[in-house]
């Protein structure tokens, strides 16, 4: 399976929920909610991320 360069994976910083959100949100101002527990965040609050 080809490597996506189109998204980033997140941790979410409450429930330790991983998730993928598209690139363009990657350093952005905007916040990112997480699926699970519907937090919302900026990635760069997110203990773990992968790109």
């Amino acid at each position: 399976m080809p490597v996506r360069e189109d998204i980033f994976w997140v941790t979410c910083p409450r429930c330790g929920e991983k998730f993928y959100c598209d690139n363009q949100l990657r350093h952005s101002s905007i916040k990112l909610m997480c699926p699970k527990c519907r937090h919302r965040f900026l990635d760069s609050d997110s203990p773990e991320i992968r790109e």
